[in-house]
């Protein structure tokens, strides 16, 4: 096994021709270092070296050796340096839970910053509701989540990232659309399609409690898991319902949106991660982030 510090005396006096030069070059006097070449020799079997006077000339066993030993050194800095940076954070690789309303502005703003100041980081991104996300933090199948914040029987932390209004979504052309602001009550018995309450449990607690307090009677037409299905089947004409603001981005033809008047129940989006977790790549990700939501609340 060659012992690097031998390797590095044989270049440095490979690189100067002479051994006290070399010496010096690092930080040592010369009786050591021809020590340290003389075993590396020794352990080799070859003749580094011919001694002219004060200087050195390589062998031709040198010459062969010093290029496979500048690139052993080389890679032994870089294994080094990488080693330290994985340790601070700086590389790694982060895995990314979101959900589509995060996906739409949130993640790619977010990456875009990490990627000048986490260059190194590598990430993975998983497209999953918040009730999946909750699942893969239990089968450590991702390491930071964009999610509605749900309870959870594990050692999760939440950060709230960003929130907005609940509106109303409706066909074009409901009687409804005549008005500028929804009042609850003007909701009572109208058909819903529903946030499920399995997998859209976020949007349906919240949503159930706002009607709650207006005495809305629900009337069901269908439980749907994800926004642009609901998106689809209002534009049907099958229901109304009940979404975040950021449904409007979808674009979909034949539905309008209004805001319902006196609400202020908003939809909440949270950056989760595990409270055990011990990635330092994950902990830098996560300081990064929280850094860059606090300076866009300020801004």
């Amino acid at each position: 096994m060659l012992d690097l510090g031998q390797v590095r005396c044989f270049v440095a006096a490979a690189t100067e021709s002479n051994f006290r030069r070399a010496a010096a070059l690092l930080n040592m006097t010369q009786p050591p270092l021809s020590r340290q070449i003389h075993l590396l020799e020794d352990s080799l079997g070859v003749k580094l070296f011919e001694r002219i006077g004060r200087t050195v000339r390589l062998t031709t066993e040198g010459r062969v050796f010093l290029a496979d030993a500048t690139r052993l050194l080389s890679l032994a800095e870089q294994a080094e340096s990488t080693v330290r940076r994985a340790s601070k954070g700086k590389t790694g690789r982060v895995r990314i839970g979101f959900t589509g309303a995060a996906g739409y502005e949130l993640i790619p703003e977010l990456l875009v910053a990490a990627t000048d100041v986490l260059p190194d980081i590598d990430v993975v991104l998983l497209e999953l509701i918040s009730v999946a996300q909750i699942e893969a933090f239990s089968a450590n199948a991702i390491d930071l989540g964009f999610l509605r914040p749900l309870p959870s029987r594990q050692n999760l932390e939440f950060l709230l990232v960003d929130e907005e209004p609940l509106i109303v979504a409706l066909p074009k052309g409901h009687a409804l659309c005549r008005h500028e602001q929804i009042e609850l009550k003007q909701l009572d018995n109208q058909p819903f399609i529903m946030h499920s309450p399995t997998h859209g449990k976020y949007f349906y607690d919240r949503i159930m409690g706002m009607l709650a307090t207006g005495s809305v009677t629900l009337n069901v037409a269908q439980y749907i898991d994800q926004t642009p299905t609901i998106l689809s089947l209002i534009r049907a004409g099958l229901g109304i319902g009940i979404l975040p603001a950021s449904a409007q981005r979808f674009h979909y033809d034949n539905v309008e949106f209004r805001m319902i008047a006196g609400n202020s129940v908003q939809a909440e989006m949270s950056m989760a991660w595990r409270s055990d977790q011990d990635n330092p790549a994950v902990t830098a990700f996560r300081h990064m982030a929280t850094e860059y939501f606090a300076k866009k609340a300020r801004a």
